[in-house]
């Protein structure tokens, strides 16, 4: 059966944003959907969130994996370290960053040692793409929080599709405004 797993960006959790939304409308897609706690929600860790999702999850050529902000960057790193055997059927990356280097304004929020375990210490571009069939990268003109260069770079390094969605902000409501409490924009992605 088909899998969809959504992991939740930086201080969210399942029932934030669009997660669940997405989730539902997955459900009536013939996905079985899952939106699930991260263990380590203000300061991400890679490590302990690939052994939560590699124990708790089956992932193969019937998942497909949406991530979130820093969600989206833990999906990269689980991406890198999966066995070479596993091969996951699709990927969408939103306001993914790539490094701790993120804006002034998100700096004032989340100091950069709350990110110190969410990047791997060097990206293997070739194994993430090695990893998924299928490559979606959206970002937007005016995130305030993860310049476009981040997505880009992963474009440039992965391929895929890069999406731009002017005036979505960070991809939640706080700012890109009420259209992105469901986001159905997404779901012609899945």
């Amino acid at each position: 059966m088909k899998s969809l797993i959504i992991l939740h960006g930086l201080g969210k959790g399942p029932a934030d944003e669009w997660y669940q939304s997405i989730a539902e409308i997955g459900k009536m897609k013939g996905f079985k959907s899952f939106v699930p706690k991260l263990p380590t929600s203000f300061k991400p860790n890679l490590e302990q969130t690939y052994n939560f999702i590699l124990k708790n999850f089956q992932l193969d050529s019937n998942t497909t994996l949406i991530g979130h902000s820093s969600g989206a960057t833990l999906i990269l790193g689980i991406l890198q370290k999966l066995p070479p055997e596993i091969l996951i059927n699709k990927v969408i990356l939103v306001a993914c960053p790539i490094d701790p280097f993120l804006t002034d304004l998100l700096h004032k929020y989340v100091p950069r040692q709350d990110y110190a375990d969410l990047f791997p210490s060097a990206w293997d571009w070739n194994k993430i793409k090695r990893s998924a069939k299928r490559f979606v990268i959206l970002y937007s003109d005016n995130d305030p929080y993860v310049q476009p260069r981040h997505a880009t770079e992963i474009y440039s390094r992965i391929g895929g599709q890069l999406i731009e969605m002017p005036g979505y902000g960070h991809f939640g409501i706080n700012t890109g405004g009420e259209k992105l409490k469901d986001f159905v924009e997404l779901i012609k992605y899945l």
